[in-house]
């Protein structure tokens, strides 16, 4: 084969693979056609980032954030980003009915010399960085015995037929348009809950991954009572957007002042609000707002809210992680021993054991619950006394765990490092922690490659 065919065909090649590359890629597949269908055009949605509504006097206005929108008028608040995303999704791809798609005419006879909606988009015109280009879709009349509307594009003569539900999204109430989720996010990212209540208040805060009660006492907080509350607040829904003439008179609705303000802090410390009021008549829901909008609520949050901070207390006596747990020192009836976590695994006063039996006395830490909170008076009066059993655990990170066991009439009082109070224990609770201490540092691991010699 000559040079100059070769030169021929190595161009062909070049151009087919150019044509593949920039141009044949981006073009839809087949699917994509059939499921998108015959569209009077077929604009970047995904580029979409205001929409401004126009019906009766009315203007809503919607603005994209990220991947979420927003509502800016007729009030600030947050959207539904799904019920927006789908009119964004269809005004940018405006889709024609089968038949006869358009017609010329004055529009009057479609009423459209009037329009009774107005739907105006922006997009960033992703060929020039940085610009933008907008359409406004005027709607008309719905068509009889069909399900279409008459409209078109301000500015022009051509009446398009597009579908009914286009048109009644656009005119939907703007209630309709708002985010029902009133946080949104997960549980999981909540940092902090403070809850004020007349005079009273409580404070639940997560430090290092453990929940804290921060007032009105400092106290390590029950974890599955905090993440409850956690979940049920980050998971509240809107129950009804109350009109606005009703929620002007917030008094009426016990929101001024509020009967509870919760507040929650996020991991990266944004702080929101939400006020709770009066119960509504049908008794189910309660009034409440957040964010200048006011709302009802299902009432079933008010348990929690209402309960005294006492029932937020850990009644566990210790929480911690077993990997960060470094160290172990335990005195019981005046023997000390002390486990020390290595590379190699674990070791008790200097000899290798189990790490299954050292998981074991951590479980039994762990499972210590007291039966009843002690005042500063009665624990007081435990000082002059040795404990009985002492246990210290030394964390990878923060302050290690330090708790005394004092005899206390036929039960055990206990007293724990960065806690206020004592705490009752019931006998059983101890003498399974002393077992488990016991088995800990007398368990031998096996020998490697030495096989039990049978009797």
């Amino acid at each position: 084969m000559s040079s100059r065919k070769l030169l021929i065909l190595t161009g062909v090649v070049v151009a087919l693979f150019a044509f593949i590359f920039f141009i044949e890629r981006k073009l839809p597949t087949t699917s994509e056609r059939e499921q998108k269908g015959d569209l009077y055009w077929d604009l970047p949605e995904d580029q979409v980032d205001s929409i401004v509504l126009e019906r009766g006097g009315e203007t809503v206005e919607f603005a994209r954030t990220g991947d979420s929108w927003r509502l800016r008028k007729p009030e600030a608040y947050a959207a539904d980003s799904f019920a927006v995303s789908d009119l964004a999704t269809a005004l940018a791809d405006l889709k024609k009915p089968s038949g006869e798609a358009t017609t010329e005419g004055n529009g009057e006879a479609y009423g459209l010399a009037k329009p009774s909606a107005k739907a105006t988009f922006a997009w960033k015109d992703p060929k020039k960085e940085g610009k933008k280009q907008s359409r406004t879709l005027e709607f008309g009349l719905d068509i009889p015995g069909t399900e279409l509307s008459a409209a078109r594009v301000a500015g022009s003569t051509r009446i398009l037929f597009v579908p009914a539900s286009l048109a009644t999204s656009v005119r939907k109430p703007v209630d309709d348009f708002k985010s029902k989720d009133v946080f949104g996010g997960s549980s999981s990212d909540v940092a902090a809950i403070d809850v004020v209540r007349g005079r009273g208040r409580f404070t639940l805060a997560k430090k290092n991954g453990v929940w804290w009660l921060e007032q009105p006492i400092a106290d390590l907080a029950d974890r599955d009572a905090a993440d409850r509350l956690a979940n049920d607040i980050a998971a509240l829904r809107v129950t009804e957007f109350v009109p606005r003439a009703q929620s002007a008179d917030l008094a009426a609705l016990g929101l001024s002042p509020p009967i509870y303000r919760v507040t929650l802090t996020d991991s990266k410390g944004a702080k929101r609000s939400l006020d709770l009021g009066s119960t509504r008549s049908d008794g189910n829901d309660v009034y409440a707002a957040h964010e200048g909008q006011v709302f009802t609520l299902s009432n079933s949050l008010l348990e929690d809210l209402s309960k005294e901070a006492v029932a937020f207390r850990d009644r566990r006596l210790v929480r911690f992680e077993r990997s960060d747990v470094q160290g172990i020192t335990a005195t019981a009836d005046g023997r000390r021993r002390v486990f020390a976590r290595q590379q190699a695994g674990w070791s008790a006063d200097g000899h290798p054991v189990l790490a299954a039996a050292t998981d074991d006395l951590m479980t039994a830490i762990l499972d210590a619950e007291s039966t009843s909170f002690l005042d500063d008076a009665s624990v007081g009066a435990l000082a002059a006394r040795p404990p009985e059993l002492e246990i210290e655990l030394r964390m990878a990170a923060g302050p290690p765990w330090k708790v005394a066991f004092h005899p206390l009439r036929s039960e055990f009082a206990a007293v724990v490092s960065s806690r206020p109070g004592g705490f009752a224990l019931a006998r059983p609770t101890v003498e399974k922690l002393k077992a488990a201490l016991e088995k800990a540092a007398a368990t031998p691991p096996p020998t490697p490659g030495k096989t039990p010699t049978k009797k």
